[in-house]
């Protein structure tokens, strides 16, 4: 005789029917894996080159960021096979906007195929890659295109690298980057990092492609620190690493160290020199009180009235010391471009000014005499101390008029256009607080550098301490090379870009682009406005 199903068999029936009702329907309504992602590559209308760093977003509000070839790699779960729009935007580059103002362009998603969207530069310089940090092709990578970099998306364990001084000795190049982040960890190297890489005229890679650094590493495959720091809790940053004959006649490089407490205090300074078998600074002389001048910013070689100096701009060239080992050792041989009396330091209130017998300042080489910068100037101004038409420094944007205040930078000789070139970022800019980047010349050092013209744009967002490469110049100083810092620090941007934030980047400007009218260094704007 058959007997009835119990309640707890119909129940575990009923579970069991439920859960293939579940599965089925599910199965049908999850997307099958696509073999390859389509593929969207981002290129300069101008050059025909991918650009990378431009931000990809869908209607919902996917972002993607386009890699140093200028690659996504998209394959989006239900949005495979459809026609999907994508919002373009970057720093410098935009796209024609439609009828109703929005700036992109649609496509028909399918696995494996790619698309082209072709971007108009405002940027007189070309951005052409990221140098630092982790994944700068990894779209490309995930395409499966060939890529130019032997470490293609992780070089030295960097995640994140700070402000670049870099100097050639002998055919290498010794690049140096502050604050340097890494994968497992928040904190990482603080005590400066080091890579190496080839000159590009003695087999390193076209500076256009990429720079072929080798990082200096410690056992764990990490950038190692630079310099032995003996005090927790500091940083260690460096400033005006330049190079001079020791006394056994070696080119060595030497630079200005400072041990700090973040942005803070300064616990100890002086001058280091690179060992070449250890890899890292050893201290060659500690200033035992603060010194009022010392190297700074970018530096650069230069011979006046027979005798050599080395230059420290920053971005202004009002700093130089003989370039003698002695000389760079000792603080009170540097001289300041300034209008103050000889070894006087500047009292806002009482300035120590040197006028001659109509009532000019007097401006000259000092030794052992405040700086009268742009900051010391606008004090002064403030104070009543000059008037503003006495004032050294007096840049103005040469398309608006406007007067800029500039913050850090390099400066160069070049040869293409004859004169001295400075690239430099600009503070309180009406795009960017701190990212706003310009071209200027002088045919004089230190030069007056009335004339400002902006290469570079950043919207809200930081690009600091750049820094042009004079090493890297090709065909005889027409295109030139520089980076700089990208962050979201200083800035009112609130979302760091993915990957790129806190790392630096390289652009390319084509002096060719750059014409001479009467004397004047004037853009001639041959490019896309």
């Amino acid at each position: 005789m058959s007997r009835s199903p119990t309640r707890w068999t119909m129940i575990l029936a009923s579970l069991l029917l439920a859960w293939l009702i579940h599965t089925v329907l599910s199965a049908q309504t999850i997307d099958p894996p696509t073999s390859a992602p389509f593929g969207i590559q981002v290129i300069d209308e101008q050059t025909g080159r991918g650009v990378p760093l431009v931000e990809l977003t869908t209607t919902n509000e996917i972002r993607l960021i386009t890699d140093n070839a200028g690659w996504v790699a998209f394959d989006e779960p239900g949005l495979m096979d459809q026609r999907v729009y994508f919002s373009v935007k970057s720093h410098g580059y935009s796209v024609p906007a439609d009828g109703f103002g929005n700036r992109g362009q649609a496509f028909n998603v399918r696995p494996g195929e790619t698309g082209i969207i072709k971007i108009q530069r405002q940027n007189l310089a070309e951005r052409l890659y990221r140098i630092t940090g982790q994944g700068q092709f990894h779209h490309s990578v995930k395409l499966g295109k060939p890529v130019p970099w032997e470490h293609a998306n992780l070089n030295g364990e960097v995640m994140g690298q700070d402000s670049t001084q870099a100097i050639q000795l002998g055919d290498r190049i010794l690049w140096t980057w502050g604050d340097t982040t890494r994968p497992s960890y928040p904190l990482g190297n603080f005590a400066t990092s080091g890579a190496w890489s080839k000159l590009p005229s003695k087999g390193g890679m076209d500076p256009s492609i990429g720079i072929d650094q080798q990082y200096l590493v410690d056992q764990d495959g990490f950038s190692k620190p630079m310099f032995v720091n003996d005090i927790p809790g500091t940083v260690i940053w460096m400033h005006g690493i330049c190079t001079v004959a020791a006394p056994n006649g070696q080119t060595k490089i030497l630079t200005h160290y400072s041990i700090r407490e973040g942005l803070g205090k300064e616990r100890r300074a002086g001058i280091a020199m690179f060992n070449e078998s250890t890899e890292q600074f050893d201290q060659v002389t500690r200033f035992e009180e603060p010194a009022r001048l010392y190297p700074c910013g970018q530096s650069f070689h230069h011979i006046d009235d027979g005798q050599e100096y080395i230059y420290f701009a920053t971005p202004y060239p009002l700093i130089r010391v003989a370039a003698r080992w002695d000389a760079v050792l000792d603080p009170t041989q540097y001289e300041a471009w300034t209008c103050l009396e000889p070894g006087s330091d500047l009292d806002l209130r009482n300035p120590a000014l040197t006028r001659d017998a109509n009532g000019k300042l007097h401006y000259a080489w000092r030794k052992n005499t405040d700086l009268v910068g742009t900051e010391q100037q606008r004090q002064l101004i403030e104070l009543g101390k000059i008037k503003p038409e006495e004032a050294w420094i007096q840049t103005v944007d040469y398309q608006t008029g406007r007067n800029i205040v500039l913050h850090r930078g390099s400066v160069r000789w070049n040869n293409y256009l004859d004169c001295w070139v400075m690239i430099a970022n600009e503070i309180y800019g009406e795009s960017s607080n701190l990212g706003e980047v310009y071209f200027l010349t002088s045919n004089t050092l230190p030069g007056q550098w009335s004339k400002a013209v902006k290469i570079v744009t950043h919207d809200h967002y930081t690009f600091y301490n750049p820094v042009q490469h004079d090493f890297l110049d090709q065909d005889g100083g027409r295109m030139i090379f520089f980076d700089g810092t990208y962050t979201q620090q200083f800035s009112s941007t609130k979302s760091p870009t993915p990957r790129y934030d806190y790392n630096t980047m390289m652009y390319g400007l084509d002096l060719s682009q750059i014409t001479t009218i009467s004397g004047a260094i004037t853009p001639s704007f041959q490019g896309s406005k």
